[in-house]
């Protein structure tokens, strides 16, 4: 699994006769981090990377437009999430971190560990 850093989103794609637009792509955000997807031997040669987008679809865009992202994951928090839950949420979820003894923290961390797939640091 790879990430990349968008460093430019100007459109790239001309058509016939018409100058290249200079307006930025709607799919693509400046320091935003976008998941790749694995590259086929075409892409790799043309220089393009399959990248999925804001609109949550899968696009080849060129190589130039990103930055590695190395992710070693992080020894210390930068940011902060805020989970809400109702009351009943709250209470099984605390009366399962009673039973695997452990924290409500530690279950949370868990699943979303589990659901986003992140890469494994060493």
């Amino acid at each position: 699994m790879n990430y990349l850093r968008c460093i430019q989103n100007s459109a790239y794609i001309q058509f016939g006769d018409e100058p290249v637009r200079d307006q930025p792509l709607a799919s693509l955000t400046v320091g935003y981090i976008y998941k790749t997807l694995p590259p086929t031997p075409d892409e790799q040669r043309l220089g393009e990377v399959r990248i999925i987008d804001n609109e949550g679809e899968d696009y080849l865009y060129p190589v130039d437009y990103f930055e590695s992202v190395p992710f070693d994951g992080g020894s210390e928090a930068t940011a902060t999430t805020t989970v809400h839950l109702d009351p009943v949420t709250k209470g099984i979820l605390r009366a399962e971190a009673i039973a695997a003894k452990t924290s409500v923290s530690a279950l949370l961390r868990a699943w979303i560990d589990e659901r986003l797939d992140l890469p494994v640091t060493q």
